[in-house]
């Protein structure tokens, strides 16, 4: 069991050095087929990279979230589509959305009119005492 933690452990430390390359070297690449080259060898990776781990505990959803869910995501990337497009502006969220089902939620456009936001009330103003 020592063994496959420590597998594991290497295993995500590659994934976030090589999602670390895709966010600081990638993401200043034209989309299309320049940025699908410079991105083959990190599709290879997070296909192979869980083949490491024979536990199928901890295998399984190494598997699902870098091969199927990591692969999409960045191949949506390459063509500046999906959720990692435009990349986030903190690492952790680029990490975070690239490799796990989940989504940031965004807040309500501002309106250009009058700068307000529409969600919020109108808030009356303070009345003066006569």
């Amino acid at each position: 069991m020592d063994s496959e933690i420590k597998n594991l452990m290497k295993v995500w430390f590659t994934v976030v050095t090589s999602l670390c390359y895709c966010y600081y070297i990638v993401a200043r690449i034209p989309r299309g087929m320049i940025r699908l080259l410079f991105l083959l060898p990190i599709f290879y990776l997070f296909t192979m990279l869980p083949c490491n781990i024979n536990s199928i505990n901890l295998g399984g959803p190494t598997a699902f979230f870098l091969g199927w869910l990591g692969n999409l995501k960045l191949l949506l990337f390459v063509f500046d589509q999906g959720p990692l497009s435009p990349p986030p502006q903190k690492l952790l969220h680029f990490i975070s959305i690239a490799c796990l089902p989940i989504k940031l939620k965004q807040g309500p456009p501002l309106n250009t009119k009058n700068n307000k936001n529409p969600s919020h009330k109108n808030i009356p103003k303070s009345y003066k005492s006569a």
